[in-house]
């Protein structure tokens, strides 16, 4: 068994999808490896949703020198609450799948096919007996993708050690390969920037793009407000390294925000790199295969157009705890030689200093004891600042937004919202697409550090 093999052993025999067990049973004896893996869950999507990736899969297959091939895995899945249209549509886009790439049955529920640019395996998780849990989603369907290729990736039938993902709606830039290759062991996972591309439906399309800047404004808030949290969380544009998937136990199996929580995770063992270049493309659509996310929003937006985002307020809050994190790792680590207590007037005048919404809210998450015991066992104050920032970590920042919001910080339209904050510039409204802001974004966030998240965030 290889270095990667051991070292995911344990997440593979405890905590992996049982499709793992079908990756003996895809390659044929004697087939070649392929040079990179793309998973991809499919709800009730288009049996053509493979052509958004054939430019980048042709770039680098018709390379001079160092042809590469790509496997493509697709989990077609649906929920057991899931209505019948659903499952019905599965079926076409299965059956449009196995006619283009003439899919065989390999082994129960898997299927393995080509056409002229793509490898393709299509795993069934619709079908009756074998559909997901109703408390579970896209989640769960992404972490069956990423197991089975991470086990292909352990038995060197993939051959770069990243696990590619994306969405049925996706274009991927032509470099999206030669992007991945050229990561190394810096980082954990990489997001590809993204963008919101036109349907032609003008209503969903300026919803779209309206809660695109939404995103676009909470991560901006939260960079002012200094979080190594800082970056977009979105599904369709991750790569993460093979390693870093099984140290973090693999995707969590949620109906929505598997994204969210899985950087969050992975941002805590190693830094996370933002990717320049060409975004992914992402189709403006309608969509209810999830509670939250895009197409929900966009939804939404069309019955309520008011677009509603956090208070500025919330990111001053946010700013001042992370502030206070790193005045606490400055002043209050004690040194070697020092008295146990040592260090405790620095965390009394830290925590007396911060205002009433942050020390309620902290006070409720048990920080001032979690504080001081991370800073008894801390080696130094670099130690200490990635600890406490990992403390207070992405989810813990959010919850701090959502008690600020609910106690006297409302959210507030989005013109009022981005004329009030002090980490956005005005928003002039074309009475369309928003392409000028959008993009003026987008180029902001692509000027950002290239490595993100708490392993990163020294001391100055």
């Amino acid at each position: 068994m290889n270095a990667l093999g051991r070292f995911s052993l344990q997440y593979r025999s405890r905590y992996a999808a049982e499709e793992i067990q079908l990756a003996a049973d895809l390659f044929p004896s004697g087939q070649a490896p392929v040079d990179y893996v793309l998973a991809i869950p499919a709800s009730a999507e288009e049996p053509n949703l493979v052509d958004g990736y054939r430019a980048a899969v042709r770039r680098i297959a018709r390379a001079e020198g160092a042809r590469k091939s790509v496997l493509v895995l697709v989990v077609v899945n649906g929920r057991a609450d899931a209505d019948d249209s659903v499952f019905q549509r599965n079926r076409r886009c299965f059956d449009g799948l196995r006619e283009s790439f003439v899919l065989k049955e390999v082994a129960h529920g898997a299927w393995r096919g080509a056409d002229s640019d793509v490898q393709m395996i299509v795993i069934d998780r619709y079908t009756e007996g074998r559909r997901l849990p109703a408390d579970q989603g896209v989640g769960l369907a992404r972490k069956v993708g990423a197991d089975l290729a991470l086990e292909l990736i352990v038995r060197e039938q993939v051959r770069a050690p990243f696990i590619a993902m994306s969405d049925a709606d996706a274009t991927l830039p032509e470099d999206y390969f030669e992007r991945i290759a050229a990561l190394g062991a810096d980082c954990s996972a990489a997001m590809f920037p993204f963008w919101h591309a036109p349907s032609g439906d003008m209503e969903v399309d300026r919803a779209t793009a309206v809660y695109e800047i939404r995103l676009r404004y909470h991560a901006r808030g939260l960079r002012w407000a200094e979080s190594p949290y800082a970056f977009q969380t979105m599904g369709s544009t991750l790569v993460v390294s093979a390693k870093s998937y099984a140290a973090v136990r693999g995707m969590p199996q949620r109906q929505a925000g598997e994204d969210f929580y899985f950087l969050d995770k992975l941002s805590k063992i190693r830094p996370l790199a933002r990717l320049s270049g060409d975004p992914v493309v992402l189709r403006s659509r309608l969509s209810d295969r999830v509670p939250f996310g895009t197409g929900a929003a966009t939804n939404k937006l069309l019955k309520e157009p008011t677009l509603e985002l956090y208070s500025p307020r919330c990111f001053e809050v946010v700013r001042e705890v992370n502030r206070a994190l790193v005045a606490l790792a400055q002043t209050g680590k004690p040194s070697k030689d020092s008295e146990p207590e040592a260090g405790s007037q620095s965390l009394d005048s830290i925590w007396d200093g911060l205002g009433e919404h942050p020390r309620a809210f902290l006070m409720a998450q048990g920080a001032r004891e979690a504080w001081r015991r991370i800073g008894q066992q801390a080696p130094n104050s670099e130690s200490y600042l990635r600890r406490l920032r990992e403390w207070f970590d992405g989810f813990r920042t959010l919850k701090l937004i959502h008690h600020v919001r609910d106690n006297g910080s409302s959210n507030l339209s989005m013109p009022i919202a981005i004329e009030q904050a002090p980490f956005m510039d005005p928003v002039p409204d074309d009475g369309g697409l928003l392409l000028d802001v959008r993009g003026s974004l987008l180029a902001e966030e692509q000027s950002c550090p290239r490595l993100m998240g708490p392993a990163c965030a020294l001391l100055d």
